[in-house]
């Protein structure tokens, strides 16, 4: 049986839409010019520290169509950075909504699944942009962050269900649709992870994504959980998420202070000598900032907990793909992350000061870029079958209308234009993230957030004055762009 399907003679005219509709934009206008440059201009104007006109310039070119929820996303996270949590709470609200709305209708089968292969052969430019499963993970875990900053624990609670309920949800569903997708291609001959280039591009992608283990989880996303569960009373939700955040992220020294200091509070004797065993280099420090039986939430002192955000996340380049199928060799258009754009952004760290004692340096607790990195490994089977399932539908178009000079010219000129690689990812996301939290004592404190690279270098400098009563916690958001250091302070008075 032929793998080539047929068309009617009607079917053609719609090759004529289909290039109204790539020329009537979406994200990527006529396929000549990709996200990641559309959105070039709107960094560089965070960069000189014009928000309000990078807002405008996302609600007026790129509001509607296949980017709605992309755009919304990306203006909830400039809102975000301003420190304007309400305004990004709308905006996140809105951005899922829409992907409320899409889960509703998209159930993955069989079925579907061959009637998403089978409709009019464009690019993934064409789909609506509704985030990758880590990304939609991370619109709730900053909602979550929006309302902590407003002080709403309780909204901030929800949000972070939320968040948690996600990632397992997310999983089943990818799991689901790479089954779909590879039993599609397996019953047309088509092998994707058979061929020697997928393989090689997916061993790239696996060593720049370093120890990241799956995208659809994230240290940072269970370490705030940790922090509101801990802020509204639950330890016991909190333990729990702390030693999640641990599992993928051993390395960020804040949750081992604070599984020492759950555990110990909690009463759970093994795994308190477990920790303790591992962790004797805080153990010390832990009983000074800590005294026995006390909590963030106590009475005594007050707390520092500090969020910095470096940069902006990797975007993605394309490559062509050369690729044997029915006896044939077809070229196909994917997204990459380059090693160098990968690397591009050089660990930055952020000294605290409290007058002249040195408070500590933030600890990284998720590298975005290597979730995104990860994330394209993960969902590479679906984008090539689609990519090839499309090349199929384009080659019998083509055979068909070889002795139609007219729709011959308007077949090929649809091909050429289609082959894009969709470059699109949420590209407002800061690079990684880090925190420091430290026990302080109630009164007038002069802070000074000092932003170094690795090897010392000072790139900027921010001081902040806060006077703090006993029980208080103090919420620091700090972002860098370009080795700018954007700050928001907001204070959480003892409940």
């Amino acid at each position: 049986m032929s793998i080539w399907p047929k068309f009617s003679s009607s079917f053609f005219l719609i090759i004529f839409s289909g290039l109204c509709l790539l020329m009537a934009g979406g994200c990527a206008y006529f396929g000549l010019v990709s996200y990641p440059e559309l959105v070039q201009e709107k960094k560089q104007l965070l960069v000189s520290g014009n928000f309000d006109k990078a807002l405008r310039s996302l609600e007026s070119g790129i509001s509607s169509g296949n980017c709605q929820v992309l755009n919304l996303m990306e203006q909830g996270m400039i809102r975000h950075m301003q420190g304007d949590y309400q305004g990004s709470i709308y905006s996140f609200e809105q951005a899922l909504a829409l992907i409320s709305s899409f889960e509703d209708r998209a159930v993955i089968s069989a079925r579907s699944v061959a009637s998403q292969l089978l409709t009019l052969p464009m690019n993934d430019n064409a789909i609506p942009y509704y985030g990758y499963p880590f990304e939609r993970v991370l619109i709730n875990t900053y909602q979550a962050m929006n309302y902590l900053f407003l002080g709403n624990l309780e909204g901030a609670r929800v949000e972070v269900r939320r968040a948690d309920q996600r990632q397992t949800k997310e999983l089943e569903r990818h799991n689901k649709e790479v089954s779909e997708y590879q039993r599609w291609g397996s019953s047309r001959g088509i092998e994707v992870n058979n061929y020697a280039g997928v393989q090689e591009l997916r061993d790239e992608l696996q060593t720049l994504s370093g120890s990241t283990m799956s995208s659809f989880q994230n240290a940072f996303t269970y370490y705030l959980s940790g922090i509101i569960y801990e802020l509204n009373g639950e330890y016991n939700d909190a333990y729990i998420d702390y030693k999640k955040a641990y599992q993928l992220s051993p390395y960020f020294t804040c949750v081992r202070s604070d599984l020492l200091r759950l555990s110990r509070k909690l009463g759970f004797q093994e795994e308190y000598a477990e920790w303790s065993s591992r962790f004797q280099d805080l153990l010390k420090e832990e009983e000074r900032q800590w005294p026995a039986g006390s909590l963030s939430s106590d009475a005594v002192g007050t707390e520092l907990i500090l969020f910095y955000s470096q940069g902006f996340i990797c975007q993605k380049e394309q490559i062509k793909l050369t690729l044997p199928i029915n006896n044939s060799l077809v070229s196909i258009a994917l997204p990459v992350y380059s090693r160098k754009e990968s690397t591009a952004s050089s660990l930055l760290r952020v000294q605290a000061f409290d007058s002249e004692a040195r408070l500590g340096t933030t600890s990284e607790v998720v590298n975005l870029d290597t979730l995104a990195i990860k994330a394209l490994e993960e969902q590479l089977p679906v984008i090539i079958t689609r990519q090839l399932a499309r090349i199929i539908s384009k080659a019998a178009i083509s055979r068909q209308v070889e002795n139609n000079n007219l729709a011959f010219v308007a077949t090929s000129l649809y091909n050429i234009l289609s082959e894009n690689a969709d470059l699109r990812n949420w590209l407002m996301l800061p690079n990684n993230i880090q925190i420091l939290r430290r026990r302080l004592s109630a009164g007038r404190h002069e802070f000074t957030w000092r932003l170094e690279s690795r090897f010392g270098q000072v790139q900027s400098i921010h001081k902040t004055t806060v006077t703090l009563q006993d029980g208080d916690i103090c919420l620091v958001n700090l972002r860098s762009v370009d080795g700018r250091l954007l700050a928001n302070v907001k204070v959480l008075p003892k409940a």
